[in-house]
C-alpha cells in the first residue's frame, strides 16, 4: 500500500508503506533514490518501544534510524525502515502486547524483507541494532531466508540474560549488591523456562521482569547470537561502539570469531544511539546524546556500511 509521496533530498523520494502480515499492518518508510536502486537494507530496531526513526517513548530522541537511511539514500542505496508490531503506527489491540514473543519480530523482520524482494531488489540486507540485530541473525539463520547480507550494528554476542545481568551489574553495583543477587536467580529461573510470580520480584525491578513481559524474555533468552552467527555463511558486518554503554566491543570480537564471513569494526568513540561521545559516563551521555537529534552519526559509520554493501556480490 503506497501513500504519501515526499521529497527527501535533491534526488531522492520517501513514500510511506503499509505490508501485510497475519496479524495486522506494518507501517514503513521506504526511501530511495529517484533513479532507483537494485539494492534495499531494511532496518531493524532495537529492544522497547523504539520506533522507525530510532525515537523511544521513553523520551529518548536521537533519529539515528532516520539519519542513517537518508545517509544510505544519498549513497544509491534504497532503506526500509519501519515500526516494530505494537509500536508507533503498528498497532495491536493491547491486550494481545502480553502474549508478544521474540520470534514474533522475527516472522515480521523477514515480512519486510521480502517485501523488498517482492519489489524487485536484487540485494537486500538486513540492518539490526541492538536487539534488532539478533533478530536479523535470527532471520538469517532461518530456511529460504531471503537475505544478501547482515549489518549488525551494536548487537549482543550473548544472550540477553548475561547482556542483562552485565548490565545491571554496571547500574547497580556496589550500593545495591541485593538486587543484583536478585536479578540473577530471577534470571536463572527465566532461563529455564520459568515463569515468575511478580511476588518474588521486588519492585525496583518490577518494570524489567514483570510478569507480562516474561514470555518474552523467556523466547529472547533461548537465542545464542554466537552459536547463531556459527552457521550463517552470509556476508556479515558487524560494528561496535568504544563508548556504548550498554553492548561492549566483546560482544562483537564473540561474533565475528565464529561467523565464517564477518568483518568486525569498532568506532572508539561511538555509543550505543551510533552517535559520537567523549565519555562512557551513564548519566552523562543519556542527558547529552541519548536525547540530541541534532548530533550527527559517527564519522566512518555509513561509508563503512556502503564498502561493505557494494562488495556484496549478486
Amino acid at each position: 500500500m503506497l501513500a504519501l509521496s515526499l521529497p527527501l533530498f535533491a534526488q531522492s523520494v520517501e513514500v510511506e508503506v503499509g505490508i501485510s502480515c497475519s496479524w495486522g499492518t506494518l507501517y514503513a518508510t521506504l526511501a530511495q533514490p529517484e533513479k532507483g536502486s537494485d539494492t534495499a537494507l531494511v532496518i531493524v530496531a532495537g529492544s522497547g518501544p523504539t520506533d522507525r526513526n530510532g525515537n523511544s517513548q521513553l523520551n529518548l530522541n536521537t533519529y539515528s534510524y532516520k539519519m542513517l537511511s537518508h545517509a544510505l539514500v544519498e549513497s544509491g542505496f534504497a532503506v526500509l525502515r519501519y515500526d516494530k508490531r505494537a509500536i508507533g503506527a503498528s498497532r495491536i489491540d493491547p491486550a494481545e502486547i502480553p502474549n508478544l514473543v521474540f520470534d514474533d519480530f522475527v516472522d515480521d523482520a523477514l515480512e519486510c524483507a521480502n517485501y523488498l524482494r517482492d519489489k524487485g531488489f536484487r540485494r537486500v540486507i538486513m540492518a539490526g541494532h541492538s536487539e534488532g540485530g539478533l533478530i536479523s541473525l535470527v532471520a538469517a539463520s532461518r530456511e529460504g531466508c531471503p537475505l544478501d547480507g547482515v549489518v549488525l550494528l551494536c548487537a549482543p554476542g550473548y544472550a540477553m540474560d548475561k547482556i542483562l545481568l552485565k548490565q545491571l551489574n554496571q547500574q547497580l553495583m556496589p550500593q545495591y549488591m541485593s538486587l543484583v543477587v536478585l536479578s540473577s536467580k530471577i534470571l536463572t529461573r527465566l532461563k529455564s523456562g520459568e515463569m515468575v510470580p511478580e511476588a518474588d520480584i521486588p519492585k525496583e525491578l518490577l518494570s524489567l521482569f514483570h510478569p507480562t513481559v516474561q514470555p518474552f524474555l523467556i523466547s529472547n533468552m533461548r537465542y545464542e547470537p554466537a552459536e547463531l552467527a556459527r552457521g550463517i555463511s552470509l556476508p556479515m558486518l558487524v560494528i561496535t561502539g568504544g563508548n556504548d554503554i550498554q553492548v561492549s566491543t566483546d560482544n562483537g570480537d564473540r561474533i565475528a570469531e565464529v561467523a565464517p564471513n564477518a568483518k568486525h569494526i569498532t568506532f572508539e568513540r561511538m555509543t550505543h544511539v551510533l552517535k559520537d561521545f567523549n565519555s562512557k559516563d551513564r548519566v552523562e551521555q543519556v542527558v547529552n546524546i541519548y536525547v540530541n537529534a541534532k548530533a550527527p552519526l559517527t564519522d566512518g559509520l555509513v561509508s563503512t556500511i556502503v564498502d561493505f554493501v557494494n562488495n556484496i556480490k549478486y
